[in-house]
């Protein structure tokens, strides 16, 4: 199997994909993105709710929509028939193209299409449950999807150092935000509570709360200190591609009983079945 990626929607053979060196992607760091995955036989799902989020984001760095939904279904399924891949992970990103004057000044902006083999999180994750840390830092603009993650890696480079999966912000008012890579969602008893303030607006996090309230648990917003994350019963993390991974030690505090909590273990299948059944209906199947 080959990887094939798309730039501008012609779609090429990985190694081919290039964008300009002058492009405020790469000189700036303006861009936005978003990461989906495919379910059901190569169906996006939520392509809709990422589009319009990714639009959103780029409305905050001078974007305007110039791709829509049909073209991008088109390409992810061109792609996964040229490339022999079952499901995949795939990534649009957008910038507002190559430099032309001034600061931040371009002409035609640039988007790319990365769509590879899945690679999900192995079995003995959710088994198992992953590690976190936290780190005292605060995202630039923390309610959009943009390229900018040069906090964030501050924040992974001590997340590898201690062997940990996740690090998860805390802001200058000591309050835990969202991981770098995913939402954050902490249980105590029935009850998911999940920070209200300086995150990203999770697809996959909305997604699970009709998900967990069916099956018994109450869902709120609230503040969420160091302290509740090491008195949690358990916690999760959620995104397209991880859909819901538990998380049993931060910072070396063991999170429960130090495994995947009954929750997570029970609503995991239920969100997965959800994701198939949308993907294939938005498919039109």
């Amino acid at each position: 199997m080959s990887d094939f990626f798309a730039v501008n929607g012609a779609i090429v053979p990985a190694e081919q994909a290039t964008i300009s060196v002058l492009d405020l992607g790469f000189l700036r760091g303006v861009g936005a993105f978003e990461t989906f995955r495919t379910y059901g036989g190569g169906h996006p799902h939520a392509l809709a709710d990422h589009l319009a989020r990714l639009w959103e984001s780029g409305a905050a760095v001078g974007m305007t929509p110039f791709f829509d939904e049909a073209v991008v279904r088109r390409l992810v399924a061109e792609i996964r028939t040229r490339s022999g891949h079952d499901e995949m992970r795939v990534n649009v990103v957008a910038t507002p193209g190559p430099h032309t004057h001034g600061v931040f000044g371009a002409a035609d902006p640039t988007w790319v299409l990365i769509a590879r083999d899945l690679h999900a999180p192995a079995e003995s994750m959710y088994e198992q449950g992953v590690t976190a840390v936290t780190f005292d830092a605060a995202r630039h603009l923390p309610e959009h999807k943009t390229t900018n993650y040069l906090v964030g890696r501050t924040g992974m480079m001590q997340a590898e150092k201690a062997g940990a999966h996740e690090a998860f912000y805390v802001g200058p008012d000591g309050l835990v935000s969202e991981g770098v890579t995913s939402n954050l969602l902490v249980v105590r008893g029935d009850t998911v509570i999940t920070p209200c303030g300086n995150c990203l607006p999770g697809i996959t996090k909305a997604g699970v709360q009709p998900i967990a309230e069916a099956a018994g648990m109450k869902w709120t917003d609230g503040d969420v200190t160091r302290t509740d994350l090491y008195a949690a019963d358990e916690i999760w993390i959620t995104s397209a591609v991880r859909e819901i991974l538990p998380i049993v030690a931060v910072d070396g505090h063991t999170i429960g009983t130090g495994k995947p909590g009954r929750w997570a273990t029970t609503l995991r299948p239920l969100y997965h079945q959800r994701c198939v059944a949308e993907a294939r209906r938005d498919a039109g199947l």
